[in-house]
């Protein structure tokens, strides 16, 4: 018993540390406008100046910035600064991921942590394009483990306002997930109040000490942050769009009433349920999405039994980062080669591309929502996470 035991937990050791090696292995490949973006706003930060008054690369809440600027200078204490910036970004990314593992290991399985540590999507993201959703994922998650739904307060209360917050000011992507709080249904009024409102206004105040008596930086924070649009591409109906000439800038508003319908559907759910539905349908439905977006909903398909489906969704999307010009170029290498036979040439280009690979990847996260929403109601209204 104790044998089997070692030797589980060597080959659990030799996977992570496998999961590790490709992470940084892929940055050998080169970067792209991402980690350019980062040398400005770390060079900006490092020095004390203010990002939001100098420029537009920025587009989060400060917490991150303020990381960069950390590295940035520590960086500077290798004569390679740039190479040591990047070791030293991945390796704060990789964390994220060993965190988000650990969570998945400790609350659903070592089998689920895993498939979430070593997917290609995961290892991409955090190693080639070393975007940091998935810190602000982690910070989310830790919600789960003080949701509180007893009538008093106590400092679990405190401490889920506190990691929603963070995850918040990391990035902003749960700016909506306050309306599924809202709607649920056996969560104290009072605790609504203070679990809706507060993490927003902690995010709102986190700007103030960078734009008061600063018009350049306020403009920057408006401009840059809250009216930020991204490539406001709305995969999912992109070309019912174009079809009906709908206006692109209301996709937004379009965005928000279907999160607004999931979070109706979803308001009996446990919460982690609830909170990993979140992570899905914002990324199926969202007006504006970009390559790193594509890791958002992973910890969830990895832990909801999304069947089939979770297999689908990893291997298109990883495909889709391997081949597109953003990701790791493959598709150009093979075309430049003539590598790609004439006949599935119209088909690589589409899926190879954008908007092609991202119209295919949110309806296939769209059809994971139904999936999960439908064996939902088979199940009497839980979600089955092991």
């Amino acid at each position: 018993m104790n044998k089997k035991l070692n030797a589980e937990r060597i080959m659990i050791i030799m996977l992570v540390s496998l999961g590790i090696f490709l992470r940084f292995a892929v940055t050998t490949i080169g970067h792209n406008f991402d980690f350019d973006s980062y040398c400005i706003v770390g060079e900006i930060a490092g020095h004390f100046r203010n990002v939001y008054a100098e420029t537009s690369r920025y587009n989060y809440g400060p917490l991150f910035f303020c990381i960069q600027g950390f590295l940035y200078r520590l960086s500077h204490l290798s004569p390679n600064w740039e190479s040591t910036y990047r070791v030293l970004m991945v390796s704060v990314l990789t964390l994220a991921d060993l965190g988000i593992m650990c969570f998945i290991a400790n609350q659903y399985s070592i089998r689920k942590s895993l498939a979430f540590f070593l997917n290609p999507v995961s290892i991409i993201i955090t190693g080639y394009h070393n975007q940091f959703d998935n810190i602000a994922v982690f910070c989310a998650l830790l919600c789960i483990l003080s949701y509180n739904e007893e009538e008093r307060f106590t400092k679990k209360d405190w401490l889920f306002v506190a990691t929603l917050s963070l995850s918040l000011i990391m990035k902003h992507i749960l700016f909506l997930f306050p309306l599924y709080i809202l709607v649920r249904r056996k969560l104290p009024i009072k605790k609504k109040l203070v679990y809706v409102f507060v993490p927003p206004i902690i995010f709102l105040m986190s700007f103030v000490p960078f734009v008061f008596q600063n018009q350049a930086a306020l403009d920057g924070v408006l401009n840059n942050v809250f009216f930020y649009k991204s490539f406001n591409n709305s995969p999912l109906l992109y070309y019912i769009y174009k079809l009906i000439d709908f206006p692109m800038e209301y996709c937004i508003v379009v965005f928000g009433l279907c999160l607004s319908v999931v979070a109706y559907a979803t308001r009996r759910k446990t919460f982690d349920e609830q909170l990993l539905l979140y992570l899905i349908s914002m990324v199926a439905f969202s007006s504006a999405i970009a390559n790193q977006y594509l890791v958002i909903p992973m910890a969830a398909i990895c832990v909801l039994n999304t069947g089939v489906w979770k297999y689908i969704y990893m291997f298109l999307a990883s495909a889709f980062l391997i081949l597109e010009g953003d990701g790791l170029g493959l598709l150009n290498i093979l075309e430049s080669r003539q590598m790609i036979p004439q006949s599935a040439q119209n088909l690589f280009d589409f899926f190879g591309s954008k908007p092609g690979g991202y119209v295919i990847l949110v309806w296939v996260l769209f059809a994971i929502l139904l999936y999960l929403l439908l064996e939902c109601e088979k199940k009497h209204g839980r979600l089955r996470t092991t």
